[in-house]
């Protein structure tokens, strides 16, 4: 997805736009790095698993222990991209939210402070708060049926994001078990090995729903120039 072009004339800071592009590209290689490191990690799964039915029963196991530890060192390199990963799509949802939210209610630009804070990855508490926003709110310029749609989406990962809290309460290691702590806190400081990536079946979510904001501000922006937005809350 590229990212769309802004003109000065768009009621947007430069560090806005910056700090969007920034975050888009970042996560465009991310996210295909991280595919990637899925595809080894089952590929050498399936390696692993192959060769222990062909050697079972055979005093010689040097192949599938190698092959084991291949498998060891791919679930290390996904678990690592798929944190940095987190952090990014983490950051691009919660800044593509505020500055979204902020043209679309006509408010004044974010400071330079904020949009360096926002470009940090949030804590699951500001990754709730943004999701925790109806569609309706943010893409006005849409049709109801897409914005019901990406409703749909952003509910589901609403509900996943919630699911991650309960998951790291169980944890222990250090995790704090208060529901508020937990919320207060970032994905990346709650990991365990060990455990499941908190972030497994969520980040696949995240990841389209990060990617949006800047296409979706592009396209309120040039639906507000050329006067198509509905009456009641053109700006």
């Amino acid at each position: 997805m590229e990212f769309p072009p802004f003109t000065e004339a768009a009621p947007l800071t430069a560090l806005e736009i910056e700090a969007l592009r920034a975050l888009h590209v970042t996560l465009q290689d991310l996210r295909h790095e991280y595919e990637s490191a899925l595809a080894v990690t089952h590929r050498s799964y399936r390696l692993e698993e192959n060769a222990e039915v062909y050697t079972h029963g055979r005093a010689l196991t040097h192949h599938p222990d190698a092959l084991h530890e291949l498998s060891c060192l791919a679930d290390r390199y996904e678990r690592g991209v798929g944190l940095l990963t987190w952090r990014y799509a983490g950051a691009a949802a919660v800044l593509g939210t505020s500055i979204l939210d902020r043209v679309v209610g006509g408010r004044p630009a974010l400071t330079a402070s904020v949009v360096t804070a926002l470009c940090e990855e949030p804590t699951l508490g500001q990754l709730r708060d943004a999701l925790s926003i109806p569609c309706a709110d943010l893409l006005i310029a849409r049709e109801p049926a897409f914005r019901d749609w990406h409703d749909e989406e952003r509910q589901a990962l609403l509900h996943a994001v919630e699911g991650i809290i309960e998951f790291a309460a169980e944890l222990g290691d250090g995790v704090p078990e208060d529901t508020d702590a937990l919320w207060a806190g970032r994905l990346t400081a709650f990991d365990r090995l060990g455990t499941d990536p908190l972030y497994e079946g969520v980040l696949g979510r995240l990841l389209p729903f990060a990617e949006q904001f800047p296409n979706e501000i592009s396209w309120y922006l040039k639906q507000s120039r050329t006067g198509a937005l509905p009456r009641q809350i053109r700006t």
